[in-house]
């Protein structure tokens, strides 16, 4: 038994206790106790490694004639028994009802290796050798890693009894290095095992001395001495209930128990081995097989009879399990099923070499003998006339399917030569003599596919969803066995491929297409069912002929995954009419994806080219139109009035400061006469009419922004204006006079506003009526993709599907696949206009963005960590996610002293005497900057924060400027001309006060003193710097406390960036964990500090 340290002896005594009281029935409890107390358990072993535990038994039976072998598993990390076994009738009867069960031998077992553990030491009763065994342990495993030790060798001898059939053993040891007739005989093998053990050399000669302590054995070697051992430990309790029994060893021999006999073999299987008295009249060398023996039959037919013989004799069994076979000079260990098989011939050939069969038996000999003798052996000679009434051809299997009803079935026939029939029946024309073996494993592999035979056919008895599968993933493996065959009422999977898809696109109405097409000889009336298939994500359509059509073959899937992108839902007879604007999709789709199989494409690319040459189109910038369009900006005028042109509405997304309202305003004077609607934030509504009087004077414009008599007045006289102006709160007001006018032109300006479908700016925009529609806006989706959604149900409405479809078709799938995102980007590409600063360095430099750690001072960290922790341990507290959620409000206000505490934790803590180390490292870049001639912005959402900055400005003496809520419009603009102007190289801004409105594009350096949750928020403050007329690069630097929540904010930006920028400008997967989506763990994770680690 190997040692285990205390920790695992208690631990394991520990698990057997308490596993045995739940575990162990009272009955088997009762018996295994009255076991041990018998003293009938002859051995436990105990071997540790890593996590897991063995106990393995060896139990006498209360009747003392046999002996069951026991084996426990257990799990030192779950406590749980991992599996039990025992070879006693009671455990086999029991082992698949009841999972780990406990024989009272297994019980037994348990309770004896209990008592050992208690005792500490590995055998009491044999302490005075095992405790040396056991100490030399270590010294032994040093001593064998040592090269420079001369290896020793064991040879062995094997020897019969001829009167008791026993097997015995002798043994020779030597160096390595001698010869066979060089080793010497081991006289005394318990002498040699004591000396073993207690490394005590024996002098066999003058030249040879056995010294473990200066040689070595090789672990074959050392596993045969622990055999041998093993038998002294197993006579031992049989000798004090025997006491006339003999010895296992005496002397020179070693005598092998017959139910040892097996394990014998197995052990010496890799010695040197000799068969000698018993066997041979002299030493042959043998060979350990674990193979079945190669017997030789013969068969042959007179008139009388059939004689059967073996060529070479039968082979000769070695212990009384017959499970272990001499045959020539070899010694063969076989599988258990050959063992089983032989017996029977064993018993036969007892009586003589050549048994006679009267050929009255003539029918079984053909039937049953030979195909028993093949599967014997493979040796198996059969005289002519036998061979001429028989087929001995290797076996071939062919696999029918067909449908009965509705049913499918599969009828299996095997073929040998040229005789084919069902497997269940035999051939009537000749005697074949089957492959019985590899029929039964192709039987049960198709009973493994869940089929089920009856009448000698199979019927599947699973549902359409598994019969599917079989036959797209697993028909395969029946081909492995032969030829897979389909009647013509039944093919299984249809195939279609890019030949059974035809389509054809032709221009229809005004702005329409008409679409046509066919899949296969599908009947029209399935498509609808088969799209409806496809769009619940189901892997494939049974169709009525019963065949499955696999929705996720390629070609198909491509053309569904087009065909559910221009459904409205008035698909009928294989036909649709689409507008311009899926029929752009379509043309995109069908070159994206090579598709050849869809007739009309000349059409389709002609509309398309209109989108690609834009430029080329000639539309005239209008002539009274008071401002010099840079080329980006006309570019912007020609893709309106080619979205005009095809009937088409879209969204100018330019980033702020591009001139968006410039190319509005242009666009509108082009079609001056008409009227148009423009609704923008209340705070621009003056600028809109500003830039129509700057550029567009010709216009006829009015702002509604006074009472409501005046503004229901002035829509009343609607046909005397170009434009009307108003704010997203006044059309709420006045939508039922809204409702009245039919407007050829509506402009939504900070489209922003209408991102939440829900809301009711969203709800009263979408009720204007407008032949054309445009949405203004410098971030087209800021947080999710239902926002992108809500502004084209505005522009486009129903091109992105109702919302419901469009919820399942893509917002729910976001996370599931590219596909997803890039189907949308695909979608969204010819409607979306998105320009950056950095798309026309050469008129508007571009910004650099840096990140700059600070390092927070010790007494800093400490109030911030024990604020989190706090927070973090109150949070832990919430019993499940409902009180989880409910508690957001108190969460959110953890979270914004902790934001303060990381800024400066002066403004929430009276008494705090430490610094603040943004504040320093805030005043070192301002001090550097300033050297350099550098004007500087510095924003900051906490007004308490930017005053705390101020005070410390102050002390550094530098001059700066400062703006928060409390400050007047009219001021704020003094403000700014003076800073642009002045000679004052700091401002200090509150971010929403002063995050829009503000032209100071005198500062080149802006400082986002703490990271807010929205990232469109700080570009818009980083914008009252980068706009048109900076002529210097703008850097961006972002001050973000190390460890603190500061960067992970930082992280959900980036998360918010990378999701804008890839659905709105690449296309690619984006969209999984925005800031108002956090789980229950990520909002935890925000609590968590980091730097002390």
């Amino acid at each position: 038994m190997k040692h285990l340290n205390r920790g695992v002896n208690m631990l394991v005594e520990d698990l057997l206790l308490q596993r045995f009281k739940e575990e162990t029935t009272g009955r088997n409890y009762a018996k295994g106790q009255r076991i041990i107390n018998n003293d009938l358990v002859e051995s436990v072993e105990i071997e540790d490694e890593e996590d897991l535990v063995a106990v393995n038994g060896i139990v006498i039976s209360e009747k003392l004639f046999s002996k069951y072998s026991t084996k426990l598993e257990i799990d030192i990390r779950t406590r749980g028994i991992l599996s039990t076994y025992c070879t006693c009738t009671d455990y086999e009867k029991h082992e698949f009802s009841k999972e780990n069960y406990c024989c009272k031998h297994l019980v037994a077992t348990f309770y004896k290796a209990l008592g050992d553990l208690a005792k500490k030491k590995e055998f009491e009763e044999n302490k005075n050798l095992f405790s040396k065994k056991k100490e030399n342990k270590i010294l032994d495993l040093i001593l064998q890693e040592e090269t420079d030790k001369e290896e020793l060798k064991i040879e062995v001898y094997i020897n019969k009894n001829e009167w008791s059939n026993s097997i015995l053993a002798e043994f020779k040891i030597g160096t390595k290095s001698m010869s066979s007739n060089k080793l010497y005989i081991l006289k005394d093998i318990e002498q040699f095992l004591v000396a073993y053990y207690n490394r005590i050399p024996i002098k066999y000669s003058k030249v040879f001395t056995f010294d473990i302590r200066e040689q070595k054995l090789s672990t074959k070697d050392r596993e045969l001495i622990e055999f041998i051992e093993s038998l002294k430990e197993i006579e031992k309790p049989i000798k004090s209930f025997l006491r006339n029994r003999d010895t296992f060893i005496d002397g020179k021999t070693i005598k092998i128990p017959n139910y040892l006999v097996r394990d014998f073999f197995r052990v010496i299987k890799n010695h040197r081995i000799y068969l000698n008295e018993g066997f041979f009249y002299r030493a042959v060398e043998s060979e350990v097989l674990f193979e079945e023996v190669p017997i030789d039959f013969s068969l042959k037919d007179s008139k009388n009879n059939f004689e059967l013989s073996s060529l070479n004799g039968m082979p000769k069994v070695l212990g009384d399990r017959a499970d272990v076979f001499l045959y020539g000079t070899n010694i063969y260990i076989p599988k258990k099923d050959f063992c089983y098989k032989i017996k029977n011939y064993l018993d036969i050939f007892s009586e003589g070499k050549v048994i006679k069969i009267d050929k009255c038996e003539e029918e079984r000999v053909f039937r049953k003998l030979i195909p028993s003798l093949r599967d014997l052996t493979e040796n198996v000679v059969l005289s002519k006339n036998i061979m001429n009434k028989t087929v001995l051809e290797p076996v071939k299997f062919n696999f029918y399917f067909d449908k009965e009803g509705k049913e499918v079935t599969l009828t299996l026939k095997v073929k040998y030569g040229s005789y084919e029939f069902n497997i269940f029946d035999d051939c009537k024309e000749k005697i074949i003599y089957r492959d019985i073996k590899k029929e039964k494993e192709v039987i049960a592999l198709i009973e493994r596919f869940s089929l089920e035979e009856i009448n000698k056919k199979f019927y599947f008895y699973l549902g359409d969803e598994y019969i599917f599968s079989f036959f797209k993933y697993d028909v395969c493996r029946l081909q492995e066995y032969g030829e897979v065959y389909y009647s013509e009422n039944f093919k299984g999977i249809k195939s279609l491929g890019s030949k059974g898809i035809k389509g054809d696109i032709k221009p229809g109405r005004y702005n329409y297409f008409e679409f046509d097409f066919k899949i296969g000889d599908i009947p029209s009336e399935e498509t609808r069912e088969i799209l409806r298939a496809f769009r619940e994500n189901l892997k494939f359509f049974k169709l009525k002929s019963g065949e499955f059509l696999d929705l996720e073959e390629l070609e198909l899937k491509q053309f569904l995954k087009l065909l559910d992108s221009v459904d409205n839902g008035d698909l009928e007879n294989n036909s649709l009419e689409i507008n311009n604007s899926r029929a752009l999709y379509i043309a995109n789709y069908i070159e994206e994806n090579g598709i050849r199989y869809i007739k009309g494409k000349k059409k389709l690319n002609e509309l398309k080219s209109k989108f690609k040459n834009i430029n080329k189109l000639s539309f005239e910038v209008p002539k009274d139109l008071k401002a010099e369009l840079r080329e980006y900006q006309k570019f912007g005028y020609n893709w309106l009035k080619t979205l005009e042109h095809l009937g088409l509405g879209g969204i100018l997304g330019d980033e702020m400061g591009l001139g968006k309202t410039l190319q509005a305003i242009t666009f509108i004077l082009s079609n001056k006469g008409k009227k148009t609607l423009v609704v923008a934030p209340t705070s621009l509504i003056y600028n809109w009419k500003e830039e129509f009087n700057k550029f567009a004077p010709n216009l006829v414009v009015e702002v509604l922004n006074e009472g409501k008599d005046k503004r229901e007045e002035a829509l009343r006289d609607i046909e005397s204006k170009d434009v009307i102006i108003t704010t997203y709160n006044l059309l709420k007001r006045d939508l039922e006079e809204y409702k009245k006018i039919n407007f050829d032109y509506c402009f939504i300006d900070e489209a922003q506003a209408i991102k939440n479908p829900d809301s009711q700016n969203s709800e009263a925009i979408k009720e204007i009526s407008s032949e054309y529609k445009f949405a203004l806006t410098g971030t087209p989706m800021e947080n999710s993709l239902m926002e992108l959604w809500s502004i084209f149900d505005f522009v486009m409405p129903g091109y992105l599907y109702d919302r419901k479809r469009f919820t399942v078709r893509y917002y729910k799938k976001l996370n599931e696949s590219e596909e997803v995102l890039s189907e949308i980007h695909s979608l969204i590409k010819p409607f979306i206009l998105r320009r950056k600063k950095r798309d026309v360095i050469k008129e508007l430099p571009d910004k650099i963005e840096k990140m700059h750690l600070v390092d927070l001072g010790e007494e800093q960290k400490k109030v911030y960590s024990i604020y989190a922790n706090n927070a973090l341990s109150i949070m832990e507290k919430k019993q499940d996610a409902e009180e989880f959620n409910k508690s957001k409000i108190e969460i959110l206000s953890y979270i914004t002293k902790l934001r303060q505490l990381a800024l400066d934790p002066s403004v929430t803590i009276n008494d705090y005497m430490g610094e603040s180390a943004k504040i320093e490292a805030l005043v070192e870049i301002l001090n550097q900057g300033i050297e350099e001639g550098h004007k500087i912005l510095v924003f900051s959402q906490f007004t308490s924060v930017l005053k705390n900055i101020s005070s410390r400005l102050k002390e550094e003496k530098i001059s700066f400027s400062y703006l928060d809520g409390s400050v007047s419009s009219k001021k704020r603009i003094n403000m700014v001309n003076e800073f642009n102007q002045g000679e004052n190289s700091v401002f200090l801004i509150s971010l929403k006060a002063g995050g829009t409105g503000l032209n100071l594009t005198s500062a080149d350096i802006v400082i986002h003193f703490d990271p807010w949750w929205n990232p469109a928020v700080e570009n818009q403050a980083t914008d009252r710097a980068h706009r048109m007329g900076q002529k210097n690069v703008v850097e961006v630097i972002k001050l973000i406390a190390k460890g603190t929540i500061e960067e992970k904010v930082v992280a959900l930006q980036e998360e918010k960036k990378e999701l804008i920028s890839k659905i709105i400008e690449e296309g690619e997967l984006g969209a999984g964990s925005t800031f108002n989506t956090l789980s229950e763990e990520e909002l935890m994770d925000l609590f968590k500090v980091d730097y002390l680690g």
